[in-house]
């Protein structure tokens, strides 16, 4: 029995630790990658690409294809294997095998493959840019996790303080040395406090919630985020670096840039293929064959006879007499003997060469070389758009760090008239509704701080993330 209760309890024990694993930030990404719909279906794409390319390489090769049939014909009909009228009922059986090869096509076929390469070169650096959004998606998540976590254990300290305050003011009621009613400022102040309690449990589970949607998790998957140490790795000195300077960095790392030239490489590549159009299509094809029919007979004997016939030779009657041959006798020609006999192939060269083709050729080249400026245009509103981007993104950085470092020196002066304050609440020289006053100030000071705190941190991470630094708390 002992034995049996100690492994219930082990299993117990391993289960809790397996539901109460914790994940850092490195974790919650990786997961997040892992298990995100859209790089699945990047994935998918990235396949498919392949075998686009496989597809048109394939083109390369001759074609080769076979074809068998067999018919019963009634009535008046073409016996296939004679060529010959014939009412009866006839059975043909024919094979054949025919290919055919692509020559020259004014190089549509290469610069397809060449198209298909780039283009897949594109996706893969999609799917690295569904990568960075997922992974900034997780940046954001974890960060309002992180603070909603501090911000609770913050109301809670706060509601710590307030009930301990409670008791020690009812021994100095109870004492006679303070009067009742300054009970009930600090009781009003409890039922705040614990009214931020809650709020900031649900503030908590919000984050959490969203933190696991965007990770595509099971929202009943209990995890507790690990600890980042209290100080932070950054790469980017805000005090000495400039919008060009990240911008160099961002223009090496982005994947969007880099997909953003393979399809202007493509675009180009797309001008080719259209002019191709203008070029002829020379190709090579042979077939071989064979048939078997029911009717095709051979004889089995010959006789000959004369036959006569009345001519004028000079004006004067005379008989002709000619030796002709007759088939006296037939039978059905063996199967395999009908498919030798019957045997014939074929080789030839085909070329097709474009006089007129209805403004086909020459608006799909106009088009080819709108899309290739549509594209450069594309890369300059992308450019553009990522040093405004950039530009705010330094320009609220350094402003997160200036308030960063007012928050610390408000807490600081706010902790001292705090603690200042309680001593005179204990000598009674401050009665408790300026002390909640001054711990309220100080309470706003901490959240405020907290805020601050996890604003500047995620905006230079981010800053780091876009130049390619690794994202990491430790």
């Amino acid at each position: 029995m002992r034995k049996l209760y100690f492994i219930v309890i082990t299993i117990l024990l391993s289960v809790s630790a397996q539901s109460q694993d914790t994940w850092d930030l490195e974790k919650c990404i990786n997961y997040a990658i892992k298990n995100s719909v859209d790089i699945k279906q990047a994935n998918l794409s990235l396949e498919d690409a392949d075998i686009i390319t496989k597809l048109n390489e394939q083109q390369r090769l001759p074609s080769l294809n076979g074809s068998a049939s067999l018919q019963s014909s009634f009535g008046r009909s073409i016996d296939a294997a004679t060529n010959e009228f014939t009412t009866q009922n006839t059975i043909n059986n024919s094979y054949g095998l025919n290919g055919g090869v692509t020559i020259w096509n004014g190089g549509r076929l290469k610069n397809n493959i060449k198209q298909n390469k780039i283009d897949a070169e594109a996706l893969t650096e999609d799917r690295g840019s569904m990568i960075a959004t997922v992974t900034l998606n997780v940046v954001n998540a974890y960060f309002e996790a992180l603070f909603a976590r501090d911000n609770y254990s913050n109301v809670e300290i706060q509601l710590k303080s307030i009930n301990d305050q409670i008791v020690q003011m009812r021994k100095l009621v109870a004492a006679g040395s303070r009067a009742q009613f300054e009970i009930y400022d600090l009781e009003a102040q409890q039922a705040t406090n614990e009214q931020q309690v809650t709020i900031a449990q649900n503030r908590i589970d919000l984050a959490l919630l969203n933190l696991k949607g965007v990770m595509n998790i099971d929202p009943s998957t209990n995890i507790i985020l690990a600890t980042p140490p209290t100080e932070q790795t950054t790469y980017t000195d805000l005090d000495n670096v400039g919008i060009e300077d990240i911008y160099d960095r961002v223009a090496d790392s982005r994947p969007e840039l880099r997909a953003l030239d393979l399809r202007i490489q493509s675009g180009e590549v797309g001008i080719d293929i259209a002019k191709s159009a203008f070029y002829p299509n020379i190709g090579a094809g042979f077939n071989i064959g064979s048939a078997y029919s029911n009717r095709f007979n051979r004889p089995t004997g010959f006789d000959q006879e004369v036959v006569e016939s009345n001519v004028l030779i000079n004006g004067d009657p005379a008989t002709l007499g000619v030796n002709q041959t007759f088939v006296i006798g037939q039978e059905r020609t063996p199967y395999f003997t009908q498919l030798d006999q019957l045997l014939s192939y074929g080789f030839g060269v085909q070329a097709s060469v474009p006089i007129f083709n209805n403004y086909q050729a020459k608006g799909n080249k106009q088009r080819a070389i709108l899309n290739l400026e549509n594209l450069k245009i594309n890369k300059e509103r992308y450019i553009i758009d990522l040093r405004n981007i950039l530009g705010q993104f330094l320009t609220d950085a350094k402003a997160s760090k200036r308030n960063l470092e007012a928050a610390d020196k408000v807490l600081q002066a706010r902790q001292i008239a705090f603690d200042n304050a309680q001593k005179r609440y204990e000598l009674g020289a401050i009665n408790s509704f300026d002390y909640i006053s001054i711990q309220d100030q100080l309470n706003t000071a901490r959240t405020d701080q907290i805020i601050a705190k996890y604003d500047y941190m995620l905006k230079v991470k981010v800053l780091d993330f876009y130049q390619g630094y690794p994202v990491s708390l430790n």
